[in-house]
């Protein structure tokens, strides 16, 4: 009864999922593309081989970008559909994959929908990866007797007490889950408070810590500080900051936002505050004070060749980005507040001192200073850094194998 309640009230909201999409299309047209895909329909067929299908969902960039280690491992064995949510994300992934796997939309969570999807593709085992727990999905797998795992999970304070709110619900459904891996204990302690049988569970760290093999590029440009994956609100305050910096006339600030749609409105907001600002696709000189950056898959390639990064999604309340990447590149690293999707990560490369917390405007100067007046500093948090993602590698392999035996196993 409490999954038809949901499924009723989906159905309800569909028309506003629609409209959603409509008008996120204004910005990127993306977002239209493949719409029905997100009814169960127009799916993109796959060659029948010999080998079992997985879907693995990953819902947009950081998910796809963190998970493709483990993809590759499985590909190996399996035939793999993935599903993301967002058009970067789908963007991200035919970049990775190119046309060597199938790439969709994923259905939204209505039980029609997602049945309609499964029936397309037969999976013998479906993935999912850190924190999406879509109720209908994980009925109707449970129902055929497909497994499900919940890959590098993470549960933050924030969306425990989101479900814990829907207990009635979140309870019965969590427990059709065939197995989660987790991120760290405190993830675990949070999916067992929700009911989650404590056999059926497993701390394996981050897939993200075995991070390798990065694709950058030579970046042609005077030594810079980087803004990356930064959201609305940050680049003021990053601008801000860097017009009180006292080696503005020796670094560049370049701005990445984490929507390049954005870059546009971030070129006017910089010439208005008066900076000298153009962006990186038609850059034609080195007089400038501010480059922003308006393509994506370029940013570990900044990361690469940055005197200093500040990782966005952290000033501002969005939970912050994945920082594993700058610290792998030698970057040294600054974040803000706000890093609940990464809480325990970023804890530890907090007491390694391998990045500086900032708070406010005059926090993120002093830090810039700090790493701007003294390399030795700066080298030091950087090498604090690659070492704690060098100490935490191997969970890829952990997942990997043990999926591949169960589902290789199975009829």
């Amino acid at each position: 009864m409490n999954l038809v309640i949901y499924n009723l009230l989906i159905l309800i909201l569909l028309p506003v999922f629609g409209f959603r999409i409509i008008i996120k299309s204004i910005s990127d047209k993306d977002y239209r593309r493949n719409f029905l895909q997100r009814f169960g329909y127009n799916l993109s067929p796959i060659v029948r081989t010999n080998k079992k299908v997985i879907w693995f969902h990953a819902v947009s960039l950081g998910e796809v970008i963190g998970s493709q280690g483990i993809i590759n491992k499985l590909l190996k064995d399996f035939e793999v559909i993935i599903t993301t949510t967002t058009p970067s994300g789908h963007r991200r992934a035919k970049e990775i994959f190119n046309d060597d796997i199938v790439i969709n939309y994923m259905p939204w969570d209505f039980y029609p929908f997602i049945n309609r999807f499964i029936n397309f593709y037969k999976p013998q085992g479906i993935l999912i990866f850190e924190t999406e727990i879509w109720p209908s999905m994980i009925s109707c797998a449970y129902k055929k007797d497909i497994p499900l795992y919940l890959v590098n999970g993470r549960l933050s304070q924030k969306s425990y007490k989101a479900y814990s709110m829907f207990f009635w619900l979140v309870k019965k459904i969590l427990s059709q889950v065939t197995f989660y891996f987790v991120q760290t204990e405190n993830h675990m302690q949070r999916f067992l408070k929700l009911g989650v049988d404590r056999d059926k569970i497993k701390t394996v760290g981050s897939v993200k810590f075995d991070i390798s093999g990065l694709e950058t590029k030579q970046i042609d440009s005077p030594p810079f500080i980087l803004g990356g994956s930064t959201h609305h609100g940050e680049e003021k305050l990053l601008l801000k900051a860097f017009n009180k910096f006292s080696k503005k006339k020796d670094l560049k600030l370049y701005l990445c936002p984490r929507h390049p749609e954005r870059a546009d409105q971030i070129v006017k907001q910089a010439i208005d505050m008066g900076f000298e600002t153009q962006l990186f696709s038609t850059i034609n000189s080195q007089s400038f004070d501010v480059c922003v950056i308006d393509s994506i898959g370029l940013l570990p390639s900044f990361y690469a060749a940055s005197s200093m990064a500040f990782v966005g999604g952290s000033l501002v309340p969005r939970g912050g980005h994945n920082l594993i990447e700058p610290a792998a590149l030698g970057s040294p690293i600054i974040v803000g507040p706000h890093t609940f999707n990464f809480e325990d990560i970023v804890n530890q490369f907090l007491q390694a001192q391998a990045c500086i917390r900032v708070c406010d405007e005059d926090e993120l100067l002093a830090a810039m200073e700090l790493f701007a007046n003294d390399l030795n500093a700066a080298e030091q948090y950087a090498f604090n850094a690659k070492e704690i993602v060098y100490k935490n590698k191997g969970s890829t392999d952990i997942q990997a194998s043990y999926i591949i035996k169960e589902l290789g196993e199975k009829n």
